[in-house]
């Protein structure tokens, strides 16, 4: 005890102190932003064409997929099939997906930063957008998505605000 009655404090104790704040800090929970292409397309390119059978299977698996992963919130963009493949999952989950048009990458990116710390968010979006929302997150660049493709799936995990981890996977569709 020091003469002013307070416990006197080790020489060590402040570094030991100062890393234990410093690693509860970094252990902050991390947004998680799953991003996905609409599945596939009924037909042509515009905005009401919707999503095939093909399109509605994939739909229900991206569903069984993400039923369990927390998802809290889900954006599309204005065209039919980004709501269409997201249905499924919004309808189990009881969430209405908000709809943000798909020139609107900045702003769908700056509500996704925003977001609680420990929230997962499902974006579904287009070929040429998905890229740009992860390259705006902090997550690089990543392959170009492929006209036929549409089972990409993409993990970014926003770490800091300006910088995100990604990691990609492969889901299945259905057997035609």
């Amino acid at each position: 005890m020091m003469p002013n009655g307070l416990p006197r404090v080790r020489p060590w104790a402040l570094p030991v102190l100062l890393a234990a704040w410093s690693f509860a800090l970094a252990a902050q929970p991390a947004k998680t932003v799953i991003l996905v292409r609409h599945a596939e397309r009924a037909g042509g390119i515009s905005a009401d064409e919707g999503i095939s059978e093909a399109g509605r299977c994939r739909a229900e698996a991206l569903a069984r997929m993400l039923a369990d992963a927390n998802v809290k919130r889900i954006y599309t963009s204005e065209v039919a099939r980004t709501g269409q493949t997201a249905e499924p999952l919004a309808t189990k989950l009881h969430i209405r997906p908000e709809v943000v048009p798909a020139k609107d990458i900045e702003g769908l990116a700056a509500k996704l930063r925003a977001g609680a710390p420990d929230e997962v968010v499902l974006v579904v979006g287009h070929s040429n957008t998905v890229p740009e929302i992860i390259k705006l997150l902090g997550g690089g660049s990543v392959p170009p998505i492929g006209d036929g493709e549409y089972d990409r799936l993409f993990v970014a995990t926003l770490t800091h605000p300006d910088q995100a981890t990604v990691v990609t996977l492969r889901y299945a569709g259905c057997a035609p």
